[in-house]
């Protein structure tokens, strides 16, 4: 949602409302779906659910027969392709922005004329991922982003506490509620976190952070350009 805040009207008002509002919606859908599943199956059924197959389908077909099996997997698949374009969609303009910043190549921050979409930043995401795609099975990717996200995370929050100190006069739009209480708890949570995957998988851990380091070269080569283009 945040990735997409240069483009929504009102982002102060908008974009904390979205966030909380789905929030909220999830939640209450994950209780009500889960609830669900143990009204229809006992926890030991739950459990031994083959992973060729999932408890949404077994409780479907306990329920409501063979028939809801292919709606449930028709269901899911119409919402995984949902996330995955509007993920698509919102995550391009990452290179995008980078690229209007002078840190990526320039061409990545083209738009199309009549859909005022990035379409080259798009391709190029599309073509690394399909290299990542073809590099390891989906459990090992999210193995790699997730480690790789929470080290953002942390940086992240890591950082209203170096604004504050370093630019004291900036206009604060979003209040950082309990702060600085929760910001250090959140900071310790995420430690806590990159620690414990760091050993419990740690090659996999060591692997997202390779991925990560490879841009570091062309994020100095792109900084390099673009301050001498401003000189």
């Amino acid at each position: 949602m945040t990735f997409v805040s240069g483009e929504v009207k009102n982002p102060e008002r908008n974009i904390p409302l979205a966030l909380v509002a789905g929030m909220v919606i999830c939640g209450v859908l994950y209780v009500f779906v889960n609830t669900t599943y143990f009204y229809v199956l006992t926890p030991t059924e739950v459990a031994i659910v083959p992973a060729a197959s999932s408890v949404a389908a077994v409780v479907a077909q306990t329920f409501l027969g063979p028939v809801a099996v292919s709606l449930i997997a028709a269901a899911m698949l119409t919402s995984t392709f949902g996330a995955l374009h509007i993920s698509t969609m919102a995550n391009s303009r990452v290179p995008y922005t980078m690229a209007r910043d002078g840190l990526f190549p320039q061409s990545l921050a083209r738009v199309s004329e009549r859909t005022h979409v990035p379409i080259r930043a798009l391709i190029a995401q599309g073509l690394w991922a399909g290299i990542l795609a073809l590099s390891g099975s989906y459990d090992t990717l999210t193995d790699y982003v997730i480690f790789a996200n929470w080290i953002f995370f942390g940086l992240v929050i890591a950082s209203v506490f170096i604004i504050r100190r370093r630019r004291p006069e900036v206009e604060r739009v979003f209040r950082a509620w309990g702060y600085p209480l929760v910001p250090v708890l959140f900071l310790l949570t995420t430690a806590w976190l990159l620690v414990m995957t760091l050993i419990t998988s740690p090659v996999r851990s060591l692997i997202g952070i390779g991925l990560v380091l490879l841009g570091l070269p062309v994020y100095y080569y792109q900084s390099r350009v673009a301050g001498s283009k401003k000189r």
